[in-house]
């Protein structure tokens, strides 16, 4: 295969991959869920593929680009309208502490131990259970926190409260 013809085909296929991105509505890596990491791996594979076997025609790959940015649109749109399905697929944040205890078995069945807890909550600047609340382990692996009353930040509000009139 010419050089050319790769050239041809590797700029055809990412202005292809733009248009999808743009397209689908992709998110940032950090907010991958699991189904957008799998359409991600498919998406580079089909395109990768054609880039270079020389059998496969750049039409093809374009087709196949197109073809597979509208099976996640569809599949999008059966998520957005189905809770239920959205829920199966994609899950739903996870209670993985209340009042500044770990809860065990949500761990466990998330898989992450207390080393990855106290390493998302580090993250955030969070370095004792007792400050949180609630903790949840969100679909794209984040965790969210609500802290305790005694250990969230000042406010404008709160200083101005104690001012006398």
């Amino acid at each position: 295969m010419s050089i050319g013809l790769i050239f041809i085909k590797m700029i055809s296929g990412f202005l292809a991959l733009v248009l999808c991105m743009k397209w689908t509505g992709a998110k940032g890596v950090s907010n991958l869920t699991p189904i957008d990491f799998i359409w991600s791996i498919m998406l580079s594979e089909i395109f990768g593929n054609g880039l270079y076997d020389p059998e496969v025609k750049w039409y093809v790959v374009l087709l196949m680009i197109v073809g597979w940015c509208g099976l996640k649109v569809l599949f999008d749109n059966i998520l957005f309208r189905t809770d239920k399905i959205e829920k199966l697929l994609t899950g739903a944040p996870q209670l993985i502490v209340l009042d500044g205890e770990p809860i065990k078995e949500q761990l466990r069945k998330n898989r992450m131990d207390s080393r990855d807890l106290s390493e998302g909550l580090r993250k955030q600047s969070i370095f004792s259970l007792d400050e949180v609340k609630r903790a949840y382990l969100e679909k794209d692996g984040s965790i969210t926190v609500q802290l305790k009353a005694h250990a969230e930040p000042l406010t404008k509000n709160d200083l101005e409260a104690g001012e006398p009139t």
